[in-house]
Order: C-alpha cells, then structure tokens, then sequence
C-alpha cells in the first residue's frame, strides 16, 4: 500500500475497505467542458438536462470551490500535455485504498480518453496541489473529532 504523507487518513482505509469510485469526472466537470457562468448546451449530460440530479448545473456554478478545482486540473493537464479529464483519473487511481475506477463514458473517444489516463505520471507537487484544492469540506468522518476515540473501541462480545 502507498504510504500515506497526509495528516489526514481517508475514512475508508481507517475502516480497512477499498474503495470503487463511481463518477470520477463528476458527470463531465472534471473534464473542463463546462465554463464559468455559461449555461451548458449541445450533447452534454448538463447541455441535454442541466438540472440532472447531483451534478446539476446551477449549484455547482454558484461554488468558488468547483471553479478553482476546474481550474487547478486544467492548469495541471497544460503543464503534462494530457486532458483534464485524464488528470483527474490518474489522480484518483493515485489515492490510497481506490481498487478500481468506475468510467462513465458516453463515446468511444471519450472512453479512449479515459483509458489513456493509465499512461500519465503526476508528480508529488502536482498531486498534493489537486489533493488540496479538493479536499473535502466535511468534519472528519464519522461524527467529527469525537468519534477518533470511539473508532477503536471494542464492543462487548465482539473481538
């Protein structure tokens, strides 16, 4: 297993379980098809339905916090010459605990994008810049700081 550098050890790997990301591109964000305050069009999943469910458009728009991590991958992807959508695989595949990445690619080239992500090396400062920019803005999982004591407690019966 990779060793972990961060402070912060993901909630899956503290519970000893790999995890199987599914919608890594976060329904086309990740790729940099979509723009700052211009509403999507055309044969996008955001163009054809910009209200779809946990990747709609308007709330995600409204977020500084989307935009700088758009931005941080696509300023990553011109510095290696790959895609932003390829950058931000190969970042997940880099993750401590991920087994496998679910692609959700509507075209043939899109999957062929995808599976080119297997071929692009990030460095350390490139990976801790997208790991920043993305981290999560949740309390720690589960229950927040409280739970660290609770996290390895036996339960009667148990082992």
């Amino acid at each position: 297993m990779r060793e972990i550098e961060s402070e912060i050890v993901p909630a899956a790997l503290d519970a000893g379980l790999g995890l199987l990301p599914w919608s890594p591109l976060g329904g086309g964000w990740l790729t940099g098809k979509y723009q700052r305050d211009v509403d999507p069009t055309g044969a996008t999943r955001l163009g054809e339905d910009p209200q779809r469910g946990m990747e709609a458009w308007l709330p995600r728009n409204e977020l500084d916090r989307t935009w700088r991590i758009v931005d941080t991958v696509a300023a990553v992807a011109a510095e290696i010459g790959a895609t932003s959508g390829q950058v931000s695989l190969a970042w997940l595949e880099a993750q401590p605990g991920v087994t496998a990445v679910i692609l959700g690619a509507r075209t043939v080239a899109q999957l062929s994008e995808n599976l080119d992500a297997a071929s692009v090396a990030l460095s350390p400062t490139q990976l801790e810049r997208l790991s920043k920019v993305s981290a999560p803005v949740v309390s720690d999982y589960p229950y927040g700081t409280a739970a660290l004591e609770q996290r390895g407690r036996r339960l009667p019966g148990g082992r």
